[in-house]
């Protein structure tokens, strides 16, 4: 599975945003021209120019890049801006105003819920503080054109709220489907993949542990594989309180990767020690008995590799440490002094 692919709300608004690009930068040229040069709105058709200028390098720029934040942001202001103008300025005939109705889909699908609802809140008391300046010069009854905008608005609205919602919190159960281990709740090989190539900035002081628990076979033939599980659970729960300040993986049965900055060898490896001790001291009840459990650790720092061959490193001094009785740590870091 693609990396990229799991951040589906990224995605999409990379998607919606392009589109709007294209769609809405095309139409406020066409817009601008008859606004120039028939109705005679020249601050609308400026903006509107303007607009479709700034559509322009957002759609250059999305073809390369995922937009940034204030891309989205700039884009809905500046739609909302010509919409509110144009309403002001242009006879209600016009229909301008009908562009208000479809601004908090567009809110919510780019912005999210939080400044959706913001956005969508202000959009609609400035419309109706310009409506209301407009609506009784018109032919038509201000009250009940008021009143019906204002339910087919926060119709739209409460549709859009939910809809994004709904959606954002399937994406998000997707995404931990996605990238957590069903059991243990560690993050699985495609998260390690995902934190060391996109989420980690600063790799110069990386250190990747590979541990593995030592005899983990004997306990499943034993006990049975649902004290196993219990085990692996409990485990991976004691890895991620000992070592706060970095990541907890489950890459294998009874293999766990972790990773983490740190200020020197001399942190990294006293902290894999003292995972070690952790787990030794760790005393699991099962079936009325007591489980002791050990575990083997290799160490290796980041310097310039993928993270193939680092794990493989890594797997390398994990064998080390099995060859040389288990229940120990081994590195091949050169620590000074």
């Amino acid at each position: 599975m693609d990396i990229a692919a799991l951040n589906s709300t990224k995605t999409l608004r990379k998607h919606v945003l392009k589109w709007m690009c294209i769609c809405f930068g095309f139409l406020s040229l066409v817009f601008a021209v008859f606004n120039l040069s028939v109705n005679n709105l020249h601050l609308v058709g400026g903006l509107e120019v303007g607009f479709s200028l700034l559509c322009l390098y957002i759609f250059k720029h999305s073809q390369k890049h995922y937009p940034k934040r204030w891309h989205a942001i700039i884009m809905c202001l500046a739609i909302s801006l010509i919409v509110l103008c144009g309403t002001y300025l242009a006879p209600l005939k016009n229909g301008l105003f009908l562009w208000t109705f479809i601004l908090p889909i567009l809110y919510y699908l780019l912005l999210g819920r939080r400044y959706g609802l913001i956005l969508s809140s202000a959009l609609l008391v400035l419309q109706l503080m310009v409506l209301s300046q407009k609506l009784p010069h018109s032919s038509f009854s201000a009250f009940n054109i008021g009143l019906n905008l204002l339910f087919v608005y926060i119709s739209i609205w409460a549709i859009s709220h939910v809809f994004e919602g709904n959606r954002a919190d399937f994406s998000k159960r997707l995404k931990n489907l996605a990238l957590l281990d069903p059991l243990t709740g560690a993050g699985n090989r495609l998260s390690m993949n995902q934190y060391f190539e996109v989420e980690l900035r600063d790799k110069s002081q990386l250190y990747l542990f590979l541990l593995d628990l030592d005899y983990f076979k004997q306990i499943n033939d034993q006990y049975g594989h649902e004290v196993g599980d219990k085990v692996l659970v409990e485990i991976a729960t004691l890895l991620r309180v000992t070592f706060a300040k970095g990541y907890v993986f489950r890459v294998g049965g009874e293999e766990f990767s972790l990773m983490s900055n740190f200020d020197s060898p001399q942190a990294a490896l006293a902290m894999a020690e003292k995972l070690r001790l952790a787990i030794q001291n760790k005393h699991i009840i099962a079936n009325g008995e007591t489980i002791k459990l050990t575990a083997s650790i290799g160490v290796v720092q980041y310097q310039q590799q993928s993270l193939s061959e680092l794990i493989d490193l890594a797997d390398k001094q994990l064998y080390k440490a099995k060859e040389t009785g288990r229940n120990e740590v081994c590195t091949d870091i050169l620590v000074h002094g």
